[in-house]
């Protein structure tokens, strides 16, 4: 979504609605098709998800982190989750040079740049701009273990840098740490295989589909499933208070909030066609009884 026109490193912001459309045909698709989707938001191959389809802004980095494994927690299929990314590990931080780059793509894309356009630092300072949101070292760099040299991830030298906000930002910390990202992720997987046929096996349907800053979904348990739980899943993508009017299909009957990136949320209900004031990167899962 965020590919330039003529490569990958070109400049191009991606909208909420294409996220919602690529989402919605792969659900769908499989869903009516007996067929089972690999979900996945990085790799090593990919930047890190919290920098490219969120905020790692550091007032939001950890909302947003929790806000990327409700939406992948919430939908049918494997899920894949790379090395630090149950850490909310952003990318490299936007002062790193060049010269801390190991990935042979990146480099190779500014030595043709730099060949065809010697004398155009506007140029220059954009490309790097895209390598630190793109660039595959993103997510190459040592795994943050804990607040020991090189993070715990080496006693040698590492091939590439470690990220300088290891000290507080490794599995160690966030292990001892409830609120953290890394047990944010525990208690999504703990509801995904609690609601089996309504989150991993359910039917899949948008909701508000032409909503440009909130990306909401229903999950519907299978016909004849014993489950009689269906889950709205409501995600703020924007860093600023969203006003959102909850569509009177979305809820028919009772339900409470039983997952969400800002705790107190927890247990609260919604009202069809109230108003609910989201949070910066908010997410909701909200859970309501179906008809017997």
């Amino acid at each position: 979504m965020d590919h330039g026109a003529t490569d990958k490193f070109g400049n191009r912001k991606w909208e909420l609605q294409q996220l919602k459309s690529i989402v919605c045909k792969w659900q769908n698709f499989m869903h009516d098709n007996h067929g089972w989707n690999a979900i996945y938001l990085e790799n090593h191959d990919q930047g890190r998800s919290v920098s490219r389809f969120a905020s790692d802004h550091p007032e939001y980095r950890e909302v947003s982190a929790k806000l990327l494994a409700t939406l992948l927690g919430c939908q049918s299929g494997t899920l894949f989750v790379y090395q630090g990314q149950e850490l909310g590990m952003p990318n490299v931080p936007q002062d790193w040079p060049l010269d801390n780059y190991r990935d042979i793509e990146t480099l190779n894309h500014w030595k043709e740049l730099t060949a065809r356009h010697p004398d155009n630092p506007h140029l220059h300072e954009a490309a790097l701009a895209e390598y630190r949101l793109k660039s595959r070292d993103n997510s190459r760099t040592p795994m943050q273990w804990d607040d020991s040299p090189n993070a715990g991830f080496s006693v040698g030298t590492p091939w590439i840098p470690v990220q300088s906000n290891y000290t507080t930002l490794n599995a160690a910390a966030q292990a001892r740490d409830p609120g953290s990202v890394y047990w944010y992720w525990s208690k999504m997987l703990a509801l995904r295989k609690e609601y089996l046929d309504t989150l991993v096996y359910g039917s899949f349907a948008l909701v508000d589909p032409d909503n440009r800053e909130v990306f909401a979904f229903v999950r519907s348990p299978p016909a004849g499933s014993s489950c009689r739980r269906r889950a709205l899943i409501v995600l703020n993508f924007r860093p600023d208070e969203v006003s959102w009017t909850v569509p009177p299909k979305a809820i028919s009957s009772p339900g409470r909030v039983v997952l969400s990136n800002y705790p107190e949320r927890a247990g609260t209900a919604l009202e069809p066609l109230g108003s609910v004031v989201l949070r910066p990167m908010e997410a909701i899962v909200y859970l309501v009884e179906t008809e017997s």
